[in-house]
């Protein structure tokens, strides 16, 4: 039966149909490309058949022994879910979408059998939404590119992870780390709500590869950075290429700057300006390899560092500690023998402060 001759049925005469042979054609239904229109034009019906105001219990228990009787009818109809929650969302303010709806109703003036009489009582962002999937097919590369879904990436307490973004991007997320990924047409855009993570760029001079954190948003095009938030301040590290830096917290950025490789950019929360400086890249990274590597580093900055990949977390038991200066390679995680390796450099003594922490104070020789 072709797509045609299908929506000619009713929806009713046309789900039996489906119905009496799923059975039998199952395995075909799931694989071939025509039949999986069919099902997507058939589960979108049955969507705005449920939203509109007269659909009856008779159309829903119809409904429902078409749901129940092919496992591939529940995943049509979520993906059509899927799609109809985004165009909903987005069709009242997205003048581009209105139009592809516009399209998609004018589409079927001249085949009247493809637009059922019902389908006028749906909500019009609903069924301009449906009707992009029952009557005009090819419009659904441009839907999808119009309203982009948002895909969240996390991480746990002692847990990193690698993800490949489907433009060819990975990121590297650190423990206790959170993005939120958008790629549309125009932008790759990708929040950053709390942790850190790398980032290694695909080249796509069309498609400008943009990581916002808190009011810091860093712009790059093939290249390989970092962006961590550490609550109180956003610290940006160019491993590679070349990265544009500035404040999104007014309609016009108040600063910017463009950073080289080896540079940071360090934004504190209420400060004046960012403060830029020189690192070592090979130390800024080392997280990527379950290392902490430390180059004359405060141990104040030194130990927040430590406790994002520890259980024990090491506390300064005496202020004036904060600005000793540590060096050296330490196994990420491992929070007492980098507290052995501490009071063996410098003038500290070790507390075990109880199961949870381990304090240092200040050795007097």
């Amino acid at each position: 039966m072709t797509a045609e001759r299908s929506a000619a049925l009713s929806l009713e005469e046309y789900s039996c149909w489906q119905v009496g042979c799923s059975r039998a054609r199952a395995s075909e239904a799931r694989m071939g490309t025509h039949n999986q229109t069919e099902l997507l034009q058939l589960a979108a019906q049955w969507h705005t058949r449920l939203a509109a105001q007269d659909c009856s219990a008779r159309d829903r228990a119809n409904f429902e022994r078409w749901l129940a009787s092919d496992a591939a009818h529940g995943v049509a109809f979520a993906a059509v879910q899927a799609t109809a929650a985004r165009v909903s969302e987005a069709g009242s303010t997205d003048a581009r979408l209105q139009e592809l709806a516009d399209a998609a109703f004018a589409a079927t003036a001249s085949k009247p059998a493809l637009r059922p009489a019902w389908l006028s009582k749906a909500p019009l962002a609903l069924a301009a939404g449906v009707l992009l999937l029952v009557t005009a097919l090819p419009f659904i590369g441009e839907i999808q590119r119009v309203v982009a879904p948002t895909v969240a990436y996390s991480t746990a307490a002692g847990e990193t992870r690698s993800v490949t973004l489907s433009d060819g991007s990975t990121v590297s997320l650190d423990v206790a780390s959170t993005i939120e990924v958008r790629l549309s047409e125009h932008e790759r855009a990708i929040s950053l709500t709390t942790g850190r993570a790398y980032f290694k760029v695909a080249h796509d001079a069309s498609r400008p590869f943009a990581v916002t954190a808190q009011n810091v948003r860093t712009v790059a095009l093939g290249t390989q950075f970092q962006v961590q938030d550490s609550r109180d301040q956003v610290t940006v590290t160019l491993l590679e290429g070349s990265v544009l830096v500035s404040d999104v917290a007014a309609a016009q950025p108040q600063w910017q700057q463009r950073l080289t490789p080896g540079q940071q950019l360090r934004i504190a929360a209420g400060a004046a300006a960012p403060e830029r400086r020189v690192v070592n890249q090979a130390v800024a990274a080392s997280w990527l390899r379950g290392r902490h590597v430390f180059e004359a580093t405060p141990l104040a900055e030194a130990i927040e560092e430590i406790n994002r990949y520890s259980a024990r977390k090491l506390r300064l038991g005496d202020p004036s500690l904060a600005e000793l200066q540590i060096g050296g390679n330490f196994i990420a995680g491992d929070s007492e023998s980098i507290a052995a390796a501490i009071s063996a450099a410098l003038p500290v003594e070790v507390v075990q402060g109880g199961g949870e922490e381990i304090i240092l104070f200040r050795r007097h020789d």
